[in-house]
């Protein structure tokens, strides 16, 4: 009876760390989110179910996939893309309290407005 009041109780403990909505908004994990143009860039945003988001700003491209911005060679691939330009990349992991998103590093809030818009720092993403 022990063990299963304990293995309960580590089953109900574990639901709260990967919210699959936050604010009753579902999140589209692991796909792109991409802001209108601003100026003469684009802003790229990916969130994982592991806890993970990656940001890029460039004006190299308005196409990106998912593994293409997860990518170690990411700088490379938009080279490829366009050879001139200015690219700027930020990953990292966040944090859900209280049905909130915010990066852990400089605790920037990612409010979801629905399961396909998203907004980071002032910018408004659609789902690509």
């Amino acid at each position: 009876m022990k063990k299963l009041l304990l293995l309960l109780m580590i089953l109900f403990s574990t639901f709260g760390l990967q919210a699959d909505e936050i604010d009753g908004v579902k999140p589209s994990f692991n796909k792109i989110y991409r802001s209108d143009r601003i100026g003469d860039s684009y802003h790229f945003l990916l969130l994982t179910k592991k806890n993970e988001y990656y940001y890029l700003f460039t004006n190299k491209t308005d196409k990106l996939t998912s593994s293409e911005l997860t990518s170690s060679k990411l700088l490379k691939i938009l080279k490829e893309k366009q050879s001139w330009g200015k690219a700027f990349h930020k990953s990292g992991k966040f944090t859900i309290k209280k049905d909130k998103l915010y990066t852990n590093l400089l605790w920037d809030k990612i409010e979801i407005l629905s399961s396909k818009e998203i907004k980071y720092l002032n910018k408004t993403f659609y789902l690509q």
